[in-house]
């Protein structure tokens, strides 16, 4: 059954407190609880204090936190910027570098009067010392095997095989690589041959005449295997043996082909 007293209780007891929560308020601020209000004050300072210095300290906290959360954002940032700038000028070496071998290589063309193709380095050899690349020319572009393959530089090597549109270049360092030279200075004839760490060139013996340290090797002719001229390399060093008919020496190669980006076909040149 429905009891119509309830309502009427409820709101009776809401007006009670409401006039005695009215009543402290007013006692409160009556001059003669101003004691009791100063005590309650002295009583709860302490707390109030602490409290304050509770809150004062979280919020140092809060804010040392926000800043390293900043720093690390900052410095995330900024190390990403960094590997992009590093990443920008390796490129740019790398272009600067091809820009500056393909010049080579077009002055070199220009200057032999030979029938040239141009040809970028796709890939080297599995062994450290590189004897040999790979090239982006092949029959399709006129590139046969047994072609000589030069840099602006001097001789690289020749054309072993060539498919379509790609060639294997074996280079001089390769161990059965020969190539018949003369001397720049002495005009002595020898032989270079292919080693793992440096060129090795057997020389005959002159009237009179030895090869010396910082003289040219050049591409005699000699045998029909390379057109004259093609510059070798330089002779780093000479060991002499007084009963024999021949010097060694070793030579310092004008190519690296670790680091080079474009070769030069020589077309019109076979050997015989």
């Amino acid at each position: 059954m429905y009891n119509a007293k309830s309502p009427s209780r409820s709101t009776g007891l809401f007006l009670a407190l409401g006039a005695a929560m009215l009543l402290l308020a007013m006692l409160s601020q009556q001059p003669w609880a101003a004691g009791a209000r100063g005590a309650a004050r002295s009583a709860f300072a302490p707390a109030e204090e602490a409290m304050t210095s509770l809150a004062a300290q979280v919020d140092r906290v809060t804010a040392v936190f926000g800043d390293v959360s900043a720093l690390r954002a900052e410095n995330v940032r900024l190390r990403n910027a960094d590997e992009a700038l590093r990443r920008q000028i390796v490129e740019l070496n790398a272009a600067a570098k091809e820009n500056a071998d393909l010049k080579a290589a077009l002055k070199f063309e220009k200057a032999s009067g030979h029938r040239m193709v141009a040809a970028q380095v796709i890939g080297l050899g599995p062994d450290g010392f590189s004897r040999t690349i790979e090239i982006d020319r092949g029959t399709a572009d006129g590139v046969r095997a047994g072609m000589v393959v030069v840099t602006g530089a001097g001789l690289l090597g020749r054309v072993r095989e060539a498919g379509p549109h790609s060639a294997n270049v074996q280079t001089l360092a390769d161990p059965q690589s020969r190539v018949n030279v003369y001397l720049s200075t002495s005009a002595l004839q020898g032989t270079v041959s292919g080693g793992a760490n440096a060129l090795q060139l057997e020389v005959q013996h002159g009237l009179g005449v030895t090869a010396s340290n910082g003289e040219w090797a050049l591409t005699s002719g000699v045998g029909g295997g390379y057109p004259r001229g093609l510059v070798v390399g330089e002779i780093a060093s000479v060991t002499r043996r007084d009963s024999a008919t021949t010097d060694h020496a070793q030579v310092a190669w004008v190519n690296d082909p670790t680091s080079i980006s474009f070769v030069l076909v020589i077309t019109d040149f076979l050997p015989s």
